[in-house]
């Protein structure tokens, strides 16, 4: 089977976010725990969760972490087809897969020192593995600006080379909701659990339907 760069790009853009939430925002939830505490992360209960779960706890980790590199992959991908000389936002796409590229090694960082402080506790070394959970848990303090930047900019081009109603209002939407999420970070405001969730589903349902509609080349 031939598969395109293009078809490539949009199973990553479907399969990525679906992968995340199903993985990170359901099943671990629902099966190791949550591992907040009035929505700051708390190492110790991370840790007591995991040594609860056993080894899926590091299982979700993995997987979680493989498809948020492939809904990385599949932005950095989507903003070089974007990022065509001469078209519309073409400059804005370039620095949005930079963007994206730096995500992934801040994520692939993050959850390394994760699994690793998980490896430390199941050989009993409780002091390591708690040091280790807290700086996992305190790393990565300018995701969410990276994230929001990464995908906000990635909607002008969207935005400017839409060929269709429907991939306009996708990408006004996209930087609808990255806009939401910058001010949010910048400003450190609370927004509550609702808006939050609404802004993480609502941008990966678009991100999801922008890669069907790519997939299908229209």
């Amino acid at each position: 089977m031939k598969l395109s760069t293009r078809k490539l790009t949009s199973i990553l853009m479907i399969a990525g976010p679906i992968g995340v939430f199903t993985i990170w925002g359901i099943l671990a939830e629902a099966i190791v725990g949550a591992s907040e505490v009035d929505g700051v992360g708390n190492a110790g209960l991370y840790l007591q969760n995991a040594n609860s779960a056993g080894s899926i706890a590091g299982f979700f980790e993995i997987f979680g972490l493989l498809f948020f590199l492939a809904q990385l992959i599949g932005l950095v991908l989507f903003a070089r087809q974007l990022s065509k000389e001469g078209a519309s936002g073409a400059a804005f796409a370039n620095i949005s897969a930079i963007l994206a590229i730096v995500l992934m090694a801040v994520i692939a960082m993050a959850t390394d020192l994760g699994l690793s402080a998980l490896a430390l506790g199941d050989k009993g070394l409780g002091a390591e593995a708690m040091a280790l959970a807290q700086i996992s848990m305190g790393s990565g303090a300018t995701f969410g600006i990276l994230f929001g930047l990464a995908n906000g900019l990635v909607a002008i081009p969207m935005i400017g080379q839409a060929t269709t109603s429907t991939k306009k209002y996708l990408g006004f939407t996209f930087a609808l909701l990255m806009v939401l999420l910058l001010i949010t970070e910048l400003f450190g405001l609370s927004l509550g659990e609702i808006v939050e969730i609404i802004i993480w589903l609502g941008s990966s349902l678009v991100f999801v339907a922008a890669g069907v509609l790519n997939y299908r080349g229209e």
